[in-house]
């Protein structure tokens, strides 16, 4: 189990990996209404929000706030956390796995692969379709490449995270649990989960 710093002790700390110097970037692509004191960095405005107890949106929040790579390594992390899968659902986490320990085409397009042939909208299904939306072509190989959007892998990883922690019988702890490593992971980089 990896022991976390406290929430207050994450809101201090920059988040280096983030391109975003303002939350209002964030929020403007989450298409959220201009809001007194968005002009902040975002780790001050997440920090707000969780204060505030609005912890859907600062997961929202943080998903489009980490790179993508970054925003899959949270929510494979959450996942493996808080739920057992099954079987389809631990496929497409081996795929999401795969994929983390080696960021190819060939890895995100087998995820991709696996998160087709799961009907429901699992949070494994989310997860291993933020990793096929990480980048690349979303065309067959050879055909004129089609890019995916861009911010579509921190709407998945999010939401990967909402489904996992809401699945469980306890989910605001295991929502709150899955921001501070979210945070650590922005203020870290994956070494948060070494």
């Amino acid at each position: 189990m990896i022991t976390l710093p406290s929430a207050q002790v994450l809101a201090s700390v920059g988040w280096p990996l983030t391109v975003w110097t303002q939350a209002r970037q964030v929020t403007t692509l989450l298409g959220w209404s201009a809001m007194s004191g968005d002009e902040v960095a975002p780790n001050v405005f997440f920090a707000t929000l969780r204060a505030a107890g609005r912890d859907v949106e600062a997961a929202q929040f943080l998903g489009l706030s980490l790179p993508r790579y970054e925003a899959v390594a949270w929510a494979a992390r959450a996942l493996a956390n808080h739920l057992t899968p099954e079987p389809e659902d631990a496929e497409a986490m081996r795929a999401v796995h795969d994929w983390l320990r080696e960021p190819s085409d060939p890895l995100r397009r087998a995820a991709a692969a696996t998160a087709d042939t799961i009907r429901e909208a699992t949070p494994a299904k989310l997860c291993a379709t933020a990793v096929s939306l990480s980048g690349g072509s979303l065309t067959p190989v050879g055909d004129p490449p089609i890019p995916a959007p861009r911010h579509a892998t921190g709407i998945l990883a999010a939401a990967a995270v909402l489904a996992a922690a809401f699945a469980t019988a306890g989910p605001e702890i295991n929502l709150a649990e899955a921001l501070d490593l979210g945070a650590a992971i922005a203020a870290h980089s994956t070494g948060a989960l070494s």
